[in-house]
């Protein structure tokens, strides 16, 4: 039986694995060698996009691509401010932002459960 140490060490090189993701968004020009990247959220990411977002789902959304979208040599996409907040909120198409943070948070979308 594992104790809990090695428990631990096994989780943390599971999530390690899942870091450095990639995700095309060719309406943005982010793909091949242009590709997002990104690492899964962690509970505390997911937190501050929780309190931040409030019960909004959208800006939750909008959050979450604004925290873990990263260029491929490992940069910030976007700053995170009100500026950018505003414009993936009213100036950006939702689909788009809705299937970037699908993908992130490995969530499936409504159309591909059938609903």
């Amino acid at each position: 039986m594992m104790n809990a140490e090695q428990i631990l060490a096994a989780a943390r090189a599971h999530f390690d694995k899942l870091r450095g993701q990639q995700i095309e968004v060719p309406e943005w020009g982010l793909d091949g060698d242009n590709a997002a990247r990104f690492d899964p959220p962690t509970l505390k990411i997911r937190q501050l996009i929780q309190q931040q977002a409030g019960k909004s789902n959208s800006r939750q959304m909008a959050l979450t691509v604004i925290h873990t979208l990263r260029t491929a040599d490992g940069k910030p996409m976007f700053q995170n401010d009100a500026p950018t907040l505003a414009a993936m909120e009213t100036a950006m198409d939702p689909a788009v932002i809705a299937r970037i943070a699908e993908k992130v948070l490995g969530v499936s979308s409504e159309t591909a459960l059938g609903n």
